[in-house]
């Protein structure tokens, strides 16, 4: 018996031993500091810090400002890069557990690494040097800052970087929504040949991530009231993370002069003003992903999928990955991946579906941001559109020269005619598949309109300007999908602008910061349905007429928005255009959460509304959809008693060319430069400014970066940093 024991005894030791070794995270390859300071040395680039601390980088070639760019990022975001890093290689769950385990997944079944592996040599050399320069930044801040980084995770490669762009980009367009709709619909949709009727709907994901929205205004000097060339450059983004604005100046004797945000990861400003040119973008809503109803030999474990009356073979292949347990411990994970004609399969509860989107195994992004940074004019700023390599986005521009436009970008595909693409195609008929791409100048876009001035606020691009100079829906296909929204921004810059026939600086800085609701808007349509309901409960009929008596403004002082603005959100979600609570019951815990914090039910907006970081706690003014975009914390006057912002207005420029060409640039960011560092100066320095509507005098030249010099560095060169 004694002998068994041991005998089994040793069996479950060895058990043990074995799965500890098989649960045993491979050691990753030892990170040579050394090396990555020796390669970095070769790079010619200087950091000068203003006084604001945002970085301006100056550099020999292009590849060394953005070496420069590379390492001030790193220093004032590590740990955000860190994390955009480790997604690009398809291992946060490795790192961060089992809720990332889907991402990863995704990153496989996508052909991420594949794509990049097998279509690196269709990047231009200059766009290679510069994704490889800001990977080598990051690999010298990491041999300076070893305890900052987490094992594994150095050395970054250029191939890190390009896999990071080309896994994010897809994600603009709201390709998530898609994907988490056929992962969680309940009923399989009908599809038929031509006219589909799918049950699967777009979802609203109404959260600090998915909150996508953003302003653009360029005015042209034949409407500004001093003959001067403005645009406003004003992206909507989360205030913290992934895809917060990072503000940053490059320079480089190549000809690289551009001032604007970029995200972690990206080795380029993708939106900024240069001394010549200056362009922001805005979400749109193009269709550009297509899922395919498949018929498959067997619902549990499909080979085959049937296509114009065959039965073809899946291409199987294996997701691997590993998720994060505890201590030095992961578990591997083993997945089969189905690929059809179409492109990657989903296996949902209700059926098989291909997936097929703009940017699927496509690179582009980079080489298009990177040469339209580097155009001189518009003439080739417009060539570089041409690239056709970013996926999304509209995009307002303005030039030294006087010319403005707006450009509904897409990577569209080319479809045909007949189905409704927007709904679940059959994945029977090949004819269905698409394999290029329209030409960005079959899209919607407009050049020097007679009117003088155009605009984007996430609305249909057949509002760009006014009536007399805006596209004719009808000259452009419905295949493209093109969206039919119109947003309170879009018709409170008509209503604004429109009107004034010289608009004049201090005019354009007023209405980008307008704050009113119009009586068509969501908001204010949920407000009369309200106020025309009777009550039969006194803290509702209360309500009521503090509702009845708000004007839809929502500044400062105003009296009413807290409670309108937040029934609203609870009701219909952040954008306020969904379905979340029923409004009466939206209204009532609205009313009660605002009763029970401040004793009574219209405190001043500035009350609730606040912008809070590490010491700082201003009010703010705006809301969601308003010109003064600003999202906050819905529920919580509910927890704390305040609405914290978390997305929204954040980085935002004024760019001014006077009737000689000669550019003024103004900015504020939401916080400050060091975007992580709390015992930085600059942690929240511009929070007061952004909470009042102000900006900072952003410097353009070496002469006048010089002259709010606070720091002054080479951080390969220098002994003491």
């Amino acid at each position: 018996m004694k002998k068994l024991l041991s005998a089994g005894g040793a069996i479950i030791a060895l058990g043990l031993i074995g799965g500890a070794a098989y649960l045993k995270t491979p050691t990753p390859v030892a990170f040579d500091s050394q090396a990555a300071i020796e390669a970095a040395m070769p790079y010619d680039t200087r950091i000068i810090r203003d006084n604001y601390g945002v970085p301006h980088i100056f550099g020999k070639t292009d590849a060394d400002a953005s070496f420069g760019f590379g390492y001030a990022h790193a220093e004032d975001d590590w740990e955000t890069i860190q994390d955009v890093i480790i997604g690009a290689r398809g291992m946060t769950s490795q790192f961060k557990g089992k809720a990332s385990a889907p991402q990863d997944f995704l990153f496989d079944l996508f052909k991420v690494e594949n794509t990049v592996d097998t279509q690196i040599d269709t990047i231009s050399p200059q766009a290679r040097a510069v994704a490889r320069a800001y990977a080598d930044a990051l690999n010298l801040w990491g041999a300076h800052n070893p305890k900052r980084v987490m094992k594994g995770v150095l050395p970054v490669s250029e191939m890190d970087v390009h896999k990071g762009m080309t896994w994010g980009s897809p994600f603009f367009y709201r390709l998530d929504e898609t994907l988490q709709d056929l992962f969680t619909a309940d009923n399989k949709p009908d599809v038929s040949p031509w006219s589909q009727t799918s049950s699967l709907h777009l979802p609203s994901l109404e959260t600090a991530a998915t909150v996508r929205g953003s302003n653009g205004f360029a005015v042209a000097p034949a409407r500004s009231d001093d003959g001067h060339t403005r645009l406003f450059v004003n992206s909507h983004q989360p205030l913290e993370g992934p895809y917060a604005w990072y503000e940053a100046h490059m320079v480089s004797e190549q000809g690289l002069n551009i001032t604007g945000g970029t995200f972690p990861g990206v080795p380029i400003i993708p939106q900024g003003v240069t001394p010549n040119i200056g362009w922001t973008h805005t979400v749109n809503r193009p269709d550009l992903v297509d899922v395919y109803a498949l018929e498959v030999d067997d619902f549990d474990t499909p080979k085959k999928y049937k296509l114009d009356g065959e039965w073809r073979d899946f291409e199987i292949s294996q997701s691997t990955f590993r998720i994060k347990l505890f201590g030095p411990f992961s578990l591997p994970i083993k997945r089969d991946m189905l690929w059809s004609e179409h492109g990657p399969v989903i296996s949902a509860s209700t059926g098989h579906y291909a997936i097929r989107f703009a940017g699927l195994q496509s690179m582009g992004t980079l080489d298009q941001w990177y040469r339209m940074g580097k155009a001189q004019n518009m003439d080739e700023w417009r060539t570089a559109l041409e690239i056709n390599g970013v996926l999304s986005f509209n995009i307002v521009y303005a030039d030294k020269d006087g010319n403005i436009g707006e450009v509904y970008n897409a990577r569209m595909p080319r479809r045909i005619d007949g189905p409704d693409w927007r709904k679940v195609l059959p994945g029977d008929k090949s004819e269905l598949i698409w394999t290029s791409f329209h030409p960005p100048t079959d899209l919607p876009q407009i050049w020097n309109p007679d009117c003088g001035w155009v605009f984007s606020a996430n609305a249909t691009p057949f509002q760009m300007t006014e009536a007399a100079c805006n596209l004719n829906r009808e000259d452009f296909s419905k295949n493209f999908g093109i969206e039919d929204r119109i947003t309170n921004r879009s018709r409170r810059a008509l209503a604004l602008l429109s009107p004034d026939k010289s608009i004049s600086r201090d005019e354009l800085i007023a209405y980008r910061s307008d704050t009113k609701y119009d009586p068509q808007s969501h908001l204010m349509q949920l407000v009369v349905e309200l106020v025309a309901q009777d009550y039969d409960d006194v803290l509702l009929n209360k309500a009521k007429e503090v509702l009845r008596h708000w004007d839809g403004d929502a500044s400062f002082k105003s009296r009413g928005a807290a409670l309108a603005i937040i029934t609203g959100t609870r009701a219909k979600g952040y954008e306020i255009r969904g379905d979340e609570m029923e409004p009466v019951q939206a209204l009532r815990q609205s009313a009660q959460d605002l009763q029970d914090r401040f004793g009574r039910l219209d405190p001043e907006w500035g009350e609730v509304l606040r912008i809070q970081r590490g010491q700082v706690d201003f009010p703010l003014e705006g809301g969601p959809d308003v010109l003064r975009a600003i999202y906050a914390d819905r529920d919580g006057v509910h927890n704390t008693g305040t609405m914290n912002a978390f997305a929204g207005d954040s980085h935002i420029m004024l760019a001014d060319w006077d009737t000689d060409g000669n550019l003024v640039l103004d900015s504020i960011h939401q916080y400050g430069a060091a975007t992580l560092d709390k015992t930085s100066p600059h942690y929240s320095d511009q929070s007061a400014l952004f909470a009042n509507g102000g900006f900072k005098r952003m410097a353009v030249s070496l002469e006048e970066v010089l002259k709010v010099a606070k720091r002054d560095y080479r951080p390969n060169k220098d002994t003491a940093r």
